[in-house]
């Protein structure tokens, strides 16, 4: 699969898509950066629209089945405890939410990302 494949955004005027793949050889971090870096896009070339984001994930997972802790924590604390903010929508393998409150259209420059969690700059 290509990079364009694994990261896309798809729009109409209703909303935009933003779709992104993580694989297994990729952690926490990049996975991170790479889906802020994507809403990023998609606020540049559609200012304000509705964004809903689409997550899958390759491997990733513990002894058990389940997602390893960088994949959990992605999901849990990233994507609902800091993204969820600038999108309308979250699809993932864990959870499928919808944002109560009208999205930031305001989204960070920078992520910095601390032990005890993601911080914006």
């Amino acid at each position: 699969m290509t990079s364009e494949e694994r990261r896309r955004t798809e729009s109409d005027n209703r909303a935009i898509a933003i779709y992104h793949v993580v694989y297994e050889h990729e952690g926490f971090e990049s996975s991170a950066q790479a889906l802020l870096k994507l809403v990023q896009q998609a606020e540049e070339k559609q200012p304000g629209t509705k964004r809903n984001l689409y997550l899958d994930i390759e491997g990733h997972r513990n002894h058990e089945g389940g997602f390893d802790a960088d994949m959990s924590e992605l999901q849990n604390e990233f994507l609902l405890g800091f993204l969820s903010r600038y999108v309308s929508e979250i699809h993932a393998p864990l959870l499928n939410a919808r944002n109560p409150h009208p999205q930031d259209n305001k989204i960070p420059s920078t992520l910095i990302i601390q032990d005890k969690g993601a911080g914006v700059m």
